[in-house]
Parts: C-alpha cells; sequence; structure tokens
C-alpha cells in the first residue's frame, strides 16, 4: 500500500488541527479534526486487500508498414476481490501517436468480471515491444493505493514505407547461372546482340545470319545474342553515429533505411539474390535469399535498425563478408568516414564491386543553422574535405553518389548504372 498526495495533505491538515486544538485547548478545532480522521479512516478501512489481476494484449496486425494504424485490444480479468477505484494504463512509445480511443482508463470491476481497454494507434519505423500493463487500485476516496505492474506482452513491428522506383540493373562483376535481367557478358539467350558464330546442330533456324551464309554458300553462320542472369547484391546499412549532431543524424538515417528498402525490393523484384548487414554496435542482418520471404526479412530488419555509438571497420576482418558471396555488388548507405578508407579497400581488393550511397550532412546541416559567413565558410570548408575523400574512393575504383537527402535518389542510381566504368557524383563546390 502506498500513500498519495492526497493522503499526505490529509494527514497534515489532521496533525495540524489536533496539535492547534491542544495549543489553544479548542474543542471545535478538535472536532473538525475528527472530520478528517473519520475521513481518513473511512478510506483506511475501503483500501482493497486481495488484488489479483491478469491482462492479456491482441494486436490486429503485428506488422505494419509506416503510416497504416492498428488496434490495441487489453482485456483484463479481475481474479481477486471487489475493486471499486481502478485506474488502468498502458504504456505509449516515442513515435506512436493515438488515433482513436483512449490508452487509459479508470473503472470498478467485481470479482470476476472482465473489462476491455482498446485503442487505435499510428507509429514511426521501429519495433515497440510491450511486457507489462500498469494498474492502479486504491480506495473509492483516493487516499491510498497499490499500484502493481500486470504482465501483457506484445509486439508490433513498423516496417519502412519507401516509395516505389522503376527497375534499376547495377551490373555486377560476376552474375549467377540463372536467367534473369542482367546483361552478363556471355553469349547465350537474351535480347541484345552479342557476335556471329557457326551454326551448330540444335540451333534455332530463326538465329540464322543469312547475309554471312550468302557470302559462304558452304556454311552456315548464326547469331548470338548476350545472356541475361540474375546477381548478387549486398545491402550496407551504416548504424553508427559518425557527428556531433544527433537530430541531423536521425534524420539522414530514416533516409538511409527508406533507400535500403526501396533498393532491396528492387533487386528482389528482378529476381536478384539480396543480402542485408545493419552495422552497429548491434548488427542486423540478412543472409542471401530471393523472393518475398527475402523481402520480409529485409524490412523487419530494418524495421528494428536504430542508430547507436560508432563501431568503426578496422579491418576486413571484422566484417562479416560471408554474407555476401564473392564478386557481389556491394551498395553502402553512410556518411563515411576516412578511418573507413582501408576497408573500402580491401572489399575492391577481394572482387565486390563497390558503390556508396553518402547522405550528406553538410548539405542538411547548412538549411538548419543561421545564415551567417562564419557557417558559410564552415560549411565550405567541410565540402572541399569530404569532396578530397570522395576523390580518394574514386581511385580505388568505387562509386560514390554523394546525395542531399531532399532529392530524389533514383536518378543518381540510374545515372551510375549507365556507366562502363567506375565515377562519381557530386555537385560542384560552391
Amino acid at each position: 500500500m502506498k500513500m498519495n498526495r492526497k493522503s499526505y495533505v490529509l494527514i497534515l491538515i489532521l496533525s495540524g488541527l489536533i496539535l492547534s486544538a491542544l495549543i489553544f485547548r479548542n474543542g471545535e478545532l478538535l472536532l473538525l479534526a475528527s472530520i478528517f480522521l473519520v475521513y481518513l479512516l473511512f478510506g483506511v478501512a475501503q483500501t482493497p486487500g486481495n488484488i489479483s489481476l491478469e491482462a492479456s494484449r491482441d494486436i490486429t496486425m503485428p506488422g505494419i508498414t509506416t503510416g497504416e494504424s492498428v488496434e490495441l485490444i487489453l482485456t483484463i480479468r479481475n481474479q481477486g476481490g471487489e475493486l471499486k477505484n481502478l485506474c488502468l494504463q498502458d504504456p505509449l512509445f516515442p513515435g506512436m501517436t493515438v488515433l482513436e480511443g483512449f490508452p487509459n482508463q479508470r473503472t470498478a470491476l467485481a470479482a470476476g468480471e472482465t473489462t476491455r481497454l482498446n485503442y487505435k494507434i499510428t507509429a514511426s519505423r521501429g519495433i515497440y515491444t510491450w511486457k507489462t500493463m500498469r494498474a492502479v487500485a486504491s480506495d473509492p476516496l483516493g487516499l491510498f493505493e497499490y499500484e502493481m505492474e500486470i504482465p501483457a506482452s506484445g509486439t508490433l513491428m513498423v516496417r519502412p514505407d519507401p516509395p516505389p522506383i522503376r527497375p534499376i540493373q547495377l551490373r555486377p562483376k560476376a552474375t549467377l547461372p540463372t536467367a534473369g535481367p542482367i546483361a552478363a557478358r556471355k553469349a547465350g539467350s537474351g535480347t541484345d546482340f552479342w557476335g556471329i558464330r557457326e551454326y551448330h546442330a540444335g540451333d534455332s533456324l530463326r538465329r540464322i545470319n543469312w547475309h554471312w551464309t550468302a557470302r559462304n554458300p558452304r556454311k552456315l553462320f548464326t547469331n548470338e545474342f548476350e545472356r541475361e542472369e540474375i546477381a548478387d547484391y549486398g545491402l550496407i546499412l551504416d548504424a553508427r553515429r559518425l557527428t556531433s549532431s544527433e537530430e541531423v543524424e536521425n534524420a539522414i538515417f530514416e533516409h538511409s533505411v527508406n533507400a535500403a528498402a526501396a533498393l532491396g525490393k528492387n533487386f528482389l523484384r528482378n529476381g536478384n539474390r539480396v543480402s542485408l548487414l545493419v552495422y552497429g554496435k548491434h548488427v542486423r542482418t540478412a543472409f542471401p535469399g530471393y523472393g518475398k520471404h527475402q523481402r520480409d526479412k529485409l524490412l523487419r530488419q530494418l524495421a528494428g535498425a536504430k542508430l547507436s555509438e560508432e563501431f568503426p571497420f578496422t579491418s576486413i576482418d571484422s566484417f562479416p563478408t560471408k554474407l555476401f558471396p564473392a564478386r557481389s555488388f556491394l551498395v553502402i548507405f553512410s556518411i563515411y568516414d576516412d578511418r573507413d578508407r582501408l576497408t573500402y579497400a580491401q572489399l575492391r581488393s577481394h572482387g565486390y564491386s563497390v558503390l556508396l550511397i553518402s547522405p550528406d550532412p553538410i548539405d542538411f546541416t547548412a538549411g538548419i543553422l543561421p545564415d551567417t559567413k562564419v557557417n558559410s565558410l564552415a560549411a565550405r570548408a567541410a565540402r572541399i574535405e569530404r569532396v578530397f575523400h570522395f576523390n580518394c574512393l574514386l581511385k580505388l575504383g568505387i562509386n560514390v553518389i554523394d546525395w542531399q537527402v531532399d532529392e530524389p535518389l533514383e536518378p543518381l542510381i540510374r545515372k551510375t548504372s549507365s556507366w562502363r566504368n567506375t565515377g562519381r557524383i557530386n555537385r560542384e563546390i560552391t
């Protein structure tokens, strides 16, 4: 049993009246004190004794996407004695907004009676886990309380919901021996012309090159087309805090998560094999896979991605390369720290094709800070340093997209996919 502020005030008034009555020998004050004493004793007498509550939680859709709503229903059953004043409260997490109903309720429950607490919410991306709900039972006057945590477990996963993008093909160094949309630099069945060779038994007559055959009457020649296959793609999301501005990093990180989700869905939709690494204090992984099951796995891992304290790439030995098959195409989302340059070099030396998509924190921060000469010069100096680091990556054969998050990413990636050699996208420094 716990006394609340109301009971403390009542006891303080009662003590003051009794003390005043004794000092001034005033019976009227003592009579007035007796009224408060009766009030206090009534509260003590009505304080609930046998308290036993059970609760169950039902989430209509345990997995939703950002922007969708979900209804939570809690059923509370009284297994003990009568409770005349019961306050029920379900905790809300940061990022949640109540759309309908209320997450708290004050009611009375007879022995064996059941009540329900239901409300509808929307939430930002993340994984939310409830273990308990809060219940406070008190006397009818609200003087003495029993506060308890009732087990009521449940998990809600809010996946990222990126805007759809048109199919994008990033050409890796190697493909898998399965028909797909990527030109494999090999002769076979496809749509793009590859070359001409002598006719072999079993070749389709539709592919005979009659022009060359006419020039060599004793031989037949057939057209060859470039084979189209699927490939391995790896998505790496850098979840380390690399700057001193938490507000800027949180905003930029959400853009990176959505971009990773969009690219993952795009690669899987084209039949490719995709894996994921969320790299931070807590590593989240999805091993290579195909199809809708892999898409759900990627979105589930991205839903739980959170920024954490710095966990630098010190060497390729600490990098989980088993996630990414040899000669995969790696797409890395990172603000970029120059101390990671050695890791990028090692990834290239291991045969990976690497594309760094780097959200620009300088441009984002400059839009928040006051437009002063000092801030303008600081931003210019930071951009010069950033371009220098990216040029160093360019020499290692790393493609880099310097991404201003208020601009669409798809055209930049599409421009990258059209290059035959490695390059860099970057705007002019102003």
